[in-house]
């Protein structure tokens, strides 16, 4: 890449993105999910770079200008050309992709579930066996938008599966006449505590093309020459349908007077780099505990001095050298010295190589320094909320889930009131087999707990100047080349060992994962005939190729939660689906579960219909507003003037304009007015957070 005027900490942190395949596979294999309507558009930028640098038919080096203005727009702190930490990029970038990828995750509550267990009831005793809604028979998929080559495609089953997709329905389903109508459409935490209940609940605006909103072309009926692979009616129910799918976590917020399903959010970022901390808090005086769950997308490890240092490695030997016999056992001669040895051995790695060059800082003594627990004593002391008084206490946390790819940045760079300075400690890390297993909770979820390095971004210089450079392994060819702007060189490994590490990627290893693939391959290949195929979510058979532990199958990518597909995704379906031999769907299945299945696809009426109303709803709406304002307006001294909360009025304003689905509720004015006795009514003192209407 290009440098383009200090650009070095962009550059750096771009190589080690791009050699993270499971985002860059995304990015090429499935470019359907790519779109948005907020501005700068920076995944479409970054998609268009990642094509350009796994072309086959690349230049020697590319600019990355496009990208670039993306992220000055977002945030100032890029503008002009001043060296930058690429750290603080990595995190805006993430951030702003995550924000133009993301797709809500609508989480319904037991009662609205059994309301359409009750309305899907009633719709199959008035309908006839022909209309019954499900997913079941066969469908014709062409090929979708590809990557460009590079970094391998979708491995070999992918390919297996489009050379039969063209055979993938018969003659007489082509000649069908199909008529449709059709309409356009992180956590950051959470809290848990002993003597609460749990609040998951954190709703961003939904500003993005995921939502099912109606544009100003929303009811406009499709052309006659409609999809192939789109039937007008649901097709018959399938055996397989009956198979238990994947369910979300339930739960539900009330803001601002209305009662919404909880709202969370999900993008191929968070997919990718979301871990989960469990933090706890426990009183030294009633021994209560509060607990949080935090989402990270990167752990900032400190780097400990030699004091810590020296506490941390005795507290090692003491617990993880014990002495024969401590416990009661009977022991020998041989256990005898097989404990010096390990003692020897943990003495020699630790203290002698200290005498001659310094402390010596593992990868593995940041981890522990950061898990280890904190005093809060003093200045420090904690607010007990039972006590309801400060408190002394301590405070620890564990993984509560690894992520597919685990970023770790260590903290070389302090800055002081009137100074910064560097941090230049060599700290090993290792290239293979970085085990979490330590740092984990008991109730963690994942696993894979080893990772393997995939890329390691390198500063060279002082705190008020320098150059990075990065050191990435092609996931192709298995070796290391170091990325210095426009300049690209194959090191060797002891190379990268011995580099200033400034940030991290690991990825989970896991060869179990590999041999699901290699199965899935072989069964792909024999190309039984005869039998159903089945659609699944091109992203969720990218993560399969990709993830150590890609979980349940899940086919909401390109499904509605009736079953059939948004109206506002007929037109880029074939970039959402690939279609799988039966034997391959019901081995993944078996494997991971989830699903649903799918073998039939047609356009969801019933969205069609909600989307209608709910878009002559936003009509009727915005015109009597329009309306009542201009009289409003025309009216020389009007008597009386209502203030409306500006919350409120922002939630109905986006409701009108399609980026909310849901209506904005009852209007609530308790955060901006009192109420005294008497039944009057005025302003609150110093909120000024309303509308003059």
């Amino acid at each position: 890449m290009k440098n383009i005027g200090n650009s070095c900490y962009m550059n750096a942190a771009l190589q080690a993105l791009s050699n993270c395949p499971p985002l860059t596979q995304f990015f090429l294999e499935c470019g359907g999910l790519v779109r948005t309507d907020k501005k700068p558009a920076l995944c479409k930028s970054y998609q268009k770079l990642i094509s350009e640098l796994w072309h086959k038919k690349r230049p020697s080096y590319v600019v990355p200008s496009s990208l670039s203005h993306g992220i000055k727009l977002v945030n100032p702190l890029f503008r002009g050309y001043a060296q930058q930490d690429t750290q603080e990029f990595l995190r805006c970038l993430m951030d702003q992709l995550h924000e133009e990828l993301k797709e809500p995750i609508a989480c319904h509550n037991q009662e609205r579930e059994e309301e359409e267990r009750e309305e899907q009831r009633e719709m199959e005793r008035g309908t006839t066996e022909d209309d019954f809604l499900s997913c079941d028979s066969g469908g014709e998929m062409g090929d979708g938008e590809g990557g460009g080559g590079g970094v391998g495609s979708l491995s070999e089953m992918e390919l297996l599966i489009r050379e039969e997709a063209g055979r993938s329905i018969s003659e007489k389903e082509k000649l069908k006449e199909r008529r449709l109508s059709y309409c356009h459409r992180r956590t950051s935490s959470e809290q848990a505590d002993e003597d609460a209940d749990v609040d998951t609940a954190m709703i961003p605006e939904p500003d993005n093309e995921a939502y099912m909103h109606c544009s100003s072309r929303s009811c406009s009926p499709h052309p006659p020459d409609s999809h192939s692979k789109l039937s007008s009616s649901p097709p018959r129910s399938s055996p397989l349908r009956t198979a238990h799918s994947y369910v979300l976590k339930k739960a539900q917020v009330a803001s601002g007077g209305k009662r919404r399903s909880e709202v969370r959010y999900r993008s191929v970022i968070s997919d990718i780099f979301d871990g989960s901390i469990l933090s706890l808090v426990q009183c030294l005086t009633c021994d209560r505990v509060s607990t949080t769950i935090e989402t990270f997308q990167d752990l900032s490890l400190p780097i400990p001095g030699k004091e810590d240092l020296a506490k941390l490695h005795s507290t090692i030997h003491q617990s993880a050298v014990v002495k024969p016999g401590a416990c009661g056992e009977n022991y020998n001669t041989q256990g005898w010295l097989a404990f010096l040895m390990e003692y020897i051995r943990r003495f020699v790695v630790s203290c002698i190589p200290s005498w001659f060059w310094g402390p010596v800082v593992t990868l593995e003594d940041c981890l522990a320094a950061f898990f280890a627990a904190d005093e809060l004593k003093g200045d420090n002391m904690y607010s007990c909320e039972r006590c309801k008084k400060l408190r002394n206490g301590v405070k620890y946390c564990k993984v509560l889930r690894l992520p597919e790819i685990l970023c770790i940045h260590l903290k070389r760079f302090r800055h002081e009131v009137m100074y910064s300075f560097k941090i230049s400690s060599h700290v090993s890390f290792p290239l293979e087999g970085l085990n979490l297993r330590p740092f984990l909770a008991k109730e963690c979820v994942s696993h894979v707990t080893t990772y393997d390095l995939l890329a390691v971004i390198c500063h060279h210089g002082t705190a008020g100047s320098g150059h990075y450079i990065s050191y990435c392994q092609n996931g192709i060819n298995g070796q290391w080349y170091e990325f210095d702007d426009q300049y690209v060189t194959e090191v060797h490994e002891t190379v990268v060992q011995n580099a200033e590490a400034y940030v991290l990627f690991y990825r989970k290893s896991s060869e179990d994962a590999e041999r699901e693939r290699q199965k899935v391959v072989s069964l792909a290949a024999m190309k039984e005939s005869g039998l159903l195929q089945f659609y699944i979510s091109r992203e969720w058979l990218n993560k399969f190729n990709t993830f150590a532990e890609p979980g349940p199958i899940s086919n909401q990518s390109f499904l509605c939660r009736h079953g059939g597909i948004p109206p506002n995704k007929y037109h880029y379906i074939d970039d959402l689906v690939v279609i799988l031999p039966q034997s391959v769907w019901e081995y993944l299945y078996n494997r991971f579960g989830g699903g649903p299945a799918v073998n039939h696809l047609y356009v969801c009426s019933i969205c069609q219909v909600e989307i209608e109303a709910l878009a002559k709803r936003r009509k009727t709406e915005i015109d009597t507003f329009i309306k009542l304002n201009k009289a409003f307006q025309a009216e020389e001294s009007p008597g009386v003037i209502y203030c409306i909360s500006m919350q409120w009025f922002r939630e109905w304003e986006a409701f009108v304009k399609g980026k909310d689905n849901d209506p904005p509720g009852p209007i609530d004015n308790s955060k901006v007015a009192l109420t005294k006795s008497g039944g009057h009514v005025q302003p609150k003192q110093g909120c000024g957070l309303w509308a003059d209407l």
